[in-house]
């Protein structure tokens, strides 16, 4: 699952991510930072990052092009949320 939200009035947005490949390329962002995570012993791994976005469709937009879920995604109260399905490449996959 993949959560964005607008800070107050601000100017900065969070996301929040269990999903390994979205976690890779925000850490890659020289603008982006962990701000937030889960506890050692929790059964699931989520990190929270903060981006600054100028307008809220940016964010929107920067929100579509990091998930690719195009259209699939869910608004409500100012929270944007998407499921993410993890795909497995056939290189790493056992051949039989």
């Amino acid at each position: 699952m993949v959560y964005m939200w607008r800070e107050f009035n601000d100017d900065w947005y969070r996301i929040q991510t269990n999903y390994p490949p979205l976690i890779r390329k925000l850490r890659q962002r020289n603008k982006t930072q962990i701000v937030g995570k889960t506890l050692v012993s929790s059964t699931h791994f989520w990190l929270i990052f903060r981006v600054r976005y100028n307008k809220p469709s940016t964010a929107k937009q920067s929100f579509k092009r990091l998930t690719g879920c195009k259209n699939n995604f869910t608004v409500r109260n100012g929270l944007i949320s998407t499921e993410m399905v993890y795909k497995n490449d056939s290189k790493t996959e056992d051949e039989v």
